[in-house]
């Protein structure tokens, strides 16, 4: 499996418009931040090629597709509704365009909800449809395992203040985005990880993400061989911060890629 990280960033991404703050004008491009974002190419294979699996839509996929070379995707695994997770699926367009097909969307009810809500023109049928849709298939997922093309999806379950999202396990790696609290339940699930990237959102508390400290608490429980953060603000500063955290604890950045 390869994983590359096409978003690292909080909801407003980093530079934040009009900041003048040590991370928002950093030359480091460690430092700039798109909405956070994952794209998977599994050991599956669909069509003679690895199956191609995405991690929410954020409001920057044009930009990320671009950034990457991603002109194909078959799978997209939505965490929750809130905007800078879902505002990007229109662009989907361009991968029905190239390849030729439809791509299959899971989530949870409410998510599912929330999409349809929002995206009503695309899943309408008594709208009008001119100008294009994106052409997807959306698939209502449950806590249980499912599969995507014959690879096994684990959801796993938590909350972002009051809001429930949904993580994701694929074989040894885990997505764990906008997270400030994780049932007892779901730790089990999490035994056995090489690669968790998990939210951590600044140094100071917030109702609805980890700190860096909470989210270095929560990772050495679940005990991965290697730990990210992602979905951060302007408040860290990517050498900095990396270089204080724990051994097997660092700092994702866009365009990180790694294999499991």
């Amino acid at each position: 499996m390869k994983v590359t990280v096409l978003g690292s960033g909080t909801s407003q991404g980093v530079p934040i418009v009009g900041c003048k703050c040590p991370a928002c004008t950093s030359a480091d491009p460690k430092d700039k931040r798109l909405r956070v974002s994952v794209f998977i190419e599994a050991d599956t294979q669909l069509n003679s090629s690895p199956l191609k699996i995405l991690i929410d839509t954020s409001p920057d996929f044009r930009q990320q597709m671009l950034a990457y070379n991603i002109s194909d995707i078959d799978a997209v695994l939505y965490t929750h509704y809130h905007v800078d997770h879902i505002m990007g699926l229109d662009d989907i367009r361009q991968i029905n365009q190239l390849q030729h097909k439809h791509v299959e969307l899971f989530a949870n009810s409410e998510t599912a909800d929330r999409i349809k809500q929002t995206f009503s023109y695309v899943f309408d049928e008594n709208t009008y449809k001119g100008g294009g849709i994106p052409l997807v298939n959306l698939h209502t997922i449950s806590i249980e395992p499912f599969e995507v093309f014959g690879q096994k999806v684990t959801p796993l379950e938590y909350k972002h203040g009051p809001t429930t999202v949904y993580g994701f396990r694929i074989g040894d790696f885990a997505y764990m985005t906008d997270c400030n609290f994780i049932p007892e339940s779901e730790f089990s699930k999490l035994e056995g990880l090489k690669v968790l990237i998990l939210d951590a959102l600044r140094y100071r508390e917030h109702e609805t993400h980890f700190s860096i400290a909470q989210a270095i608490a929560a990772a050495e429980r679940i005990n991965a061989k290697q730990t990210y953060f992602t979905h951060m603000t302007h408040d860290i500063v990517h050498a900095e911060a990396n270089a204080a955290l724990p051994e097997g604890i660092q700092l994702a950045y866009d365009g990180l890629q790694f294999e499991i």
